[in-house]
């Protein structure tokens, strides 16, 4: 199977290594796709396009009503191929099929729709005066940008980066991860189609030599990178070195607090999707769930009898909650996680082994852990994958001292009879978004994490603003 090429600047363009990687669907462990890698070589050429085309103002300079025609026109381009791109991103990271086509590719179009209703007619011009001074504070796209991206947001990582840094000017070199490549060269074609100008993107699949060069480039003014909390932290020491900006959305280990007064039934019906989504391989799963020590019991028997009923199987087929991990490296790390569990002492009340007659695909079973203190690896380290610890507490008081006794702080959840008390508690958690009762976020709302969970923040007007630097200029009274 000829190798997929690089997307270099807008177009397809060979890699001048010979680095190249099988993508194989994680259920059937078939080979998808056979995809060539960057080299350094690469990430300079794709760095030098960036630097040129944003020195020339190709991008930069046009009005922010013409880059929003673009940014909506290429999601209008994804949308159209969203049956083919959600198939395609499903047979790549594993997922199952409806989450595709209800999140993994919707959203992203959202996205850049967003962006582009964002900046459409808006200034970014604003003129200051002490009375006496007047000065005109102008907002500049902060130039090239290096956008690194995991494996488990094909497409919708990418672009949660890439629609704010073009809707703010920038140009933009992304690396997504080599386990899944395909979906986000979708990103790069609707852009081109829709008119991007040559050089301001690309994207370049690659491991990470290819992402130390990226971060390293002396050309590229800002990082954007989503991933582990280890690898963010060499990435900001990296950066540290030449002071180039950095955002940074890193790991997690959220609790969903079930208060006194929660409605179980209700609480676990809609706390599935939230710990188990994408095979249990999102930073912001709810991944333990504190409970009151008296009602341990029911809501363990409630949440082992939900994780029975959960289907494992094809990613493929409608009825499937719950697909196979992205790799037979990262099923080795969940299992791995399960004997040190056992041997902490937890209790496996359902699940901790592999599903039977699913052939070769690399799947877990869901899996709840009870008799779990907050001091266990598996209550305090990121697993990834589909596995929640239950955790009792005596009073609400050390509740909220158990969510926040965590080195992470992305994402948590309260769940209570009481809404008003329920959002009293969310406002004490340490976390960068809190649900109450399993509201979805509205659209439109920062997200990125405390603590080692991250460093700014994305999506929302917050997001356009760290692809922005300010500059103010002092003018004479009256002349603007």
């Amino acid at each position: 199977m000829r190798a997929q090429e690089l997307w270099i600047g807008g177009r397809w363009e060979p890699s001048r290594g010979d680095l190249t990687a099988e993508v194989r669907n994680p259920a059937g462990l078939e080979v998808v796709a056979t995809v060539q890698l960057a080299t350094e070589d690469d990430v300079d050429r794709a760095v030098a396009a960036a630097r040129d085309a944003f020195e020339t103002g190709v991008w930069r300079d046009r009005s922010p009503a013409e880059r929003a025609r673009v940014i909506r026109d290429a999601a209008d381009r994804i949308e159209k191929r969203l049956p083919a791109l959600a198939r395609l991103l499903t047979s790549e990271l594993g997922c199952p099929l409806w989450f595709s086509e209800r999140a993994h590719v919707p959203n992203p179009v959202r996205h850049l729709r967003y962006y582009a209703d964002l900046i459409d007619g808006r200034s970014f011009d604003e003129v200051r005066t002490d009375g006496v001074n007047t000065s005109l504070v102008v907002e500049e796209p902060v130039g090239v940008v290096g956008a690194i991206t995991p494996w488990n947001g094909p497409l919708s990582s990418p672009t949660i980066k890439v629609a704010p840094a073009l809707a703010a000017g920038c140009s933009v070199v992304v690396k997504p991860a080599p386990e899944t490549p395909l979906t986000v060269m979708a990103l790069g074609e609707a852009l081109a189609e829709a008119g991007l100008p040559g050089g301001v993107l690309s994207i370049l699949p690659g491991g990470r030599d290819a992402g130390e060069a990226l971060v390293r480039h002396p050309q590229v003014d800002k990082v954007a990178f989503t991933g582990s909390s280890a690898a963010g932290k060499a990435i900001m020491r990296m950066c540290a070195d030449r002071v180039a900006r950095v955002t940074l959305e890193l790991g997690g280990k959220s609790a969903a607090i079930v208060l006194p007064d929660a409605d179980v039934a209700a609480m676990v019906k809609a706390i599935l999707p939230m710990s188990f989504s994408v095979n249990g391989q999102l930073c912001i799963s709810q991944s333990r769930v504190l409970v009151p020590r008296h009602r341990e019991a029911d809501v363990r028997d409630a949440l082992t009898s939900a994780i029975r009923a959960l289907k494992v199987g094809d990613p493929m087929r409608a009825d499937t909650f719950i697909g196979p991990l992205i790799s037979a490296r990262q099923r080795e790390r969940v299992e791995e996680y399960l004997t040190i569990a056992r041997h902490e002492g937890a209790d496996i009340a359902v699940g901790g082994g592999r599903p039977e007659g699913l052939g070769e695909g690399w799947y877990v079973e869901p899996t709840l852990l009870a008799a779990v203190t907050n001091s266990m690896r598996v209550a305090r380290e990121e697993i990834f994958g589909p596995v929640v610890a239950l955790i009792p507490y005596d009073d609400v008081d050390e509740a909220v001292r158990l969510a926040n006794d965590s080195p992470y702080g992305l994402s948590g959840s309260v769940w209570g009879g009481d809404a008003g008390f329920a959002v009293d508690v969310a406002r004490r958690i340490r976390t960068g978004m809190v649900s109450v009762n399993g509201a979805p976020q509205s659209w439109g709302t920062p997200f990125g994490g405390f603590k080692q969970s991250g460093v700014g923040r994305e999506m929302g007007p917050e997001g356009l603003q760290s692809y922005l630097e300010k500059k103010s200029i002092a003018v004479a009274s009256g002349s603007i």
